[in-house]
């Protein structure tokens, strides 16, 4: 079957926004001659649709980087510490390493797209809060499902602190609220956290982790530093189960795994992108109908133009920057559009209607 180069180049081309492009030179440079070359475009459609995501492509190469691969290793510690002066020639010397070793890259484009972002808790923070002051009729204590949870960091959403700067601490996540957010509201109680995912991350493992430190972008080394501060502190932060397959086999089951007395909010960020569009339209139709029926209140932080569900908005502004949705569906209503946040969690902008 001829491979549809043209949809890989469109991949490329639309992956990162505008924002993307202006903060992050290499990977900018990077992403477009990736664009160009017909080697990367083969290996982009050569990967199954639900996985087809450049992120895997420049995933595969920071990881034989992390590797010590002689040409890339240098250049990539460059990027980490600012040091590339001319980020088109670097880009350039990482195609022709991708031309000329081709199976470094397409040896691990069986894997995942599991970047874990944690700064998309500062975004569940500022939403839970709102949930639990609307809908938790005097309760103040949740049980948490993230599906997708890859390393399950983001079931560990309330153990950050938010502010709008630096402070020096890794394990601060830097968001900037673009519309009012009452950041004093106390956060529920979590009585359990459950993350669900086919092919979860064990930040006790060294390969796992290397993984994780491979999706994450080099010209960020804050988030370098994050996850390195996260595998030193995770293991005193409250348990979490994680269960092993997709959403459709195991939401049931993560679901049951909480107090039924008390709110079970359901979580995904930058995840049905990766279903089928099948599987999207299922995994709607069931949340809609757990939330109308149960105790059960749904976070979605998806991209509006990777996903088809009905109330995915194509026309608002947020949706032609790049950003992503939120989607909130409280128990007995129908789902709702609570605004926009960047796709890692950079800043946010709640538009809360009405309850």
């Amino acid at each position: 079957m001829a491979l549809d180069l043209e949809d890989a180049r469109r991949r490329y081309h639309f992956s990162f926004t505008r924002e993307d492009h202006d903060r992050l030179p290499f990977y900018s440079a990077l992403m477009i001659a990736l664009e160009r070359d017909v080697v990367a475009q083969e290996m982009l459609a050569s990967i199954r649709v639900e996985q087809r995501n450049p992120m895997l492509v420049l995933a595969s190469i920071h990881l034989a980087a992390l590797r010590g691969h002689p040409v890339l290793a240098p250049i990539y510690l460059d990027v980490r510490h600012g040091l590339i002066g001319d980020p088109d020639k670097a880009a350039n010397e990482v195609i022709g390493v991708v031309n000329t070793e081709p199976e470094l890259v397409r040896s691990e484009l069986h894997r995942s797209t599991q970047t874990n972002e944690p700064v998309r808790s500062a975004v569940f923070q500022s939403v839970i809060a709102l949930i639990a002051l609307i809908a938790q009729r005097g309760h103040s204590s949740i049980n948490l499902v993230d599906v997708g949870t890859s390393a399950g960091i983001n079931l560990h959403f309330d153990q950050f602190p938010v502010r709008e700067k630096d402070d020096g601490n890794p394990l601060t996540l830097i968001c900037r609220d673009e519309t009012p957010i009452d950041r004093s509201l106390p956060l529920p109680e979590v009585l359990s956290r459950v993350g669900i995912d086919p092919s979860p991350l064990d930040l006790s493992v060294d390969e796992d982790r290397l993984w994780l430190q491979a999706c994450l972008w080099p010209e960020e080394p804050r988030r370098m530093d994050r996850l390195d501060a996260i595998v030193k502190q995770c293991p005193s932060w409250p348990e979490t189960t994680v269960l092993r397959g997709t959403v459709a086999e195991r939401l049931g089951d993560a679901i049951a795994l909480g107090d039924p007395s008390r709110l079970t909010v359901v979580l995904n960020s930058y995840v049905a992108a990766y279903f089928s569009e099948e599987d999207q339209m299922a995994y709607f139709e069931d949340m809609v109908e757990r939330c109308a029926r149960g105790n059960v209140a749904w976070i979605s932080l998806e991209s509006p133009f990777m996903v088809s569900w009905p109330t995915a908005s194509r026309s608002n502004e947020g949706a032609k920057s790049g950003a992503t949705q939120i989607l909130v569906t409280l128990p007995g209503e129908a789902p709702r559009d609570w605004g926009w946040c960047h796709h890692h969690g950079l800043w946010t902008r709640l538009a809360v209607p009405s309850c």
